[in-house]
């Protein structure tokens, strides 16, 4: 894979220093007092991977993200947002259209988006939008059709910028392909220290899971300095106060227990929006589905969703701190080279998973699998050394249902199914989930799909 133009060690530290009702959307152009050239342009920052507290501005004590810090710091961040699959190419389809992704066919991984299917490019093209997409998509050739201007090279923004017709407004999404792996083992681009790096108690603190953090964190903060510079040049053509940017990752980030998994590590997203003309620097707790995220941004340029979205416009939430977010977010996982099918539902307390397949071991994506940490994970499970918690991951057969009490168990490491106190939440949480799957005709295969990797090695079966 080619890799992103690295950061020198010395300009890295020298930067250091039930489901809810629609909710009502903005009246066309409400946001916009002007002609409409005074529409917002549009730029869509995401990450590859990335994990959701894994960042300065999200509270983490050692990565630094000094331009991603400063897009918070003159924007609206928010603390509870999730994305509806943590698999990459379904996530971005979800996103890209505002449904879910078992409901467009493109729930497994490497699904091309159906033509026939809206993505959020179509409407602000008719409505006078230049739009393109630079670096990772991965949505198919028919999505690449849509666009005005398409590069498989992020760096390639800089063409996009230049190229604007700049009588008209702009949507560019750049995808970025960090933190995805696979990570480089030596040179300049290794930005951390083993010891500067925090693990997470689901993983065993050791050297080699600390080296793979350290990579990761790398790929974090090479990603920040490129969205630093997309950033300085959208100061230098004078438009960054009234370019609405978004930055938000497709998926946790890739390590077990996250990666292609239902918990917070794996469906958690940053969210942060910057619209220097509109927004004054807050913070949002409010529960929030990046299924939204299509609708909402079309609202914030005057824009009608196509009838047919599943997402609904949290332009309010933006606008006014006291309005709701969602009761609850629902999130699906499918075929990543191994299938497994779960389904969740998730309030701001608590979290019901379905196992569909509790029969057969969980099957993390075969970048994770492959990964140095798995990997140690496996040798260490085996010589009888991993904690309780660390085992979940192996544990086999699984449950079939999960629960867990969020705010007394954040990690997710002790399913409350079976405790008497927690009967009337799960019996609320199973209606729920058995409600979004009839409402979204969402029918679980009859058999499982082949698998094309191994849960234990990530090797081709």
């Amino acid at each position: 894979m080619t890799r992103m133009r690295s950061v020198s060690r010395r300009s890295f530290l020298l930067s250091l220093g039930s489901i809810v009702p629609a909710m009502p959307l903005l009246r066309r152009n409400q946001f916009t007092t002007g002609p409409q050239d005074r529409r917002p342009n549009i730029v869509w920052l995401i990450a590859d991977d990335a994990g959701w507290n894994d960042f300065g501005c999200y509270g983490h004590p050692t990565l630094k993200t000094p331009n991603i810090d400063a897009l918070a710091g003159q924007g609206i961040r928010f603390m509870n947002a999730f994305v509806t699959t943590p698999q990459c190419s379904p996530s971005r389809a979800s996103t890209w259209t505002g449904k879910y992704a078992h409901t467009i066919r493109a729930e497994d991984l490497h699904d091309p988006l159906p033509e026939n299917e809206t993505i959020i490019t179509e409407p602000l093209q008719q409505e006078g939008y230049y739009c393109g997409n630079v670096g990772k998509l991965h949505l198919g050739k028919p999505t690449r059709r849509k666009l005005d201007f398409v590069h498989r090279d992020v760096e390639a923004w800089r063409n996009f910028l230049a190229r604007r017709p700049k009588d008209r407004p702009f949507f560019l999404a750049a995808g970025f392909k960090d933190p995805h792996r696979p990570y480089p083992d030596s040179g300049d681009q290794i930005l951390y220290r083993k010891s500067n790096v925090v693990v997470p108690p689901y993983l065993p603190d050791t050297d080699k899971v600390r080296q793979d953090l350290a990579l990761y964190y790398s790929e974090i903060s090479r990603m920040d300095d490129d969205i630093g510079q997309v950033m300085e040049q959208l100061r230098k053509d004078g438009v960054e106060e009234n370019t609405l940017v978004i930055f938000w990752s497709d998926n946790g980030l890739p390590f077990p227990r996250a990666k292609g998994a239902l918990y917070d590590p794996g469906i958690g997203t940053p969210l942060i929006f910057q619209w220097k003309r509109q927004f004054t620097p807050d913070v949002r707790r409010q529960l929030t589905s990046l299924i939204d995220l299509m609708p909402t941004t079309l609202d914030l340029a005057g824009i009608e969703p196509p009838a047919d979205v599943r997402g609904r416009s949290f332009a309010p939430v933006l606008r006014h701190a006291d309005q709701p977010g969602r009761t609850r977010v629902f999130a699906e996982r499918n075929w990543h080279d191994i299938d497994d099918h779960i389904r969740a539902v998730r309030t701001r307390r608590f979290k019901y998973i379905r196992n569909y397949y509790p029969k057969e071991p969980f099957g993390f994506p075969s970048d994770v699998t492959r990964s140095r940490t798995f990997q140690t994970m496996r040798r260490l499970r085996d010589a009888g050394e991993l904690s309780a918690e660390q085992l979940l991951i192996f544990r086999w057969p699984r449950p079939e249902e999960e629960l867990y009490d969020l705010e007394k168990d954040p990690n997710e490491f002790h399913n409350v199914v079976h405790n008497p106190a927690y009967q009337d939440v799960l019996k609320n949480l199973r209606t729920e989930l058995d409600r979004w799957i009839t409402e979204t005709d969402d029918v679980p295969p009859e058999k499982r799909k082949p698998d094309k990797t191994t849960c234990e090695t990530g090797e081709e079966t």
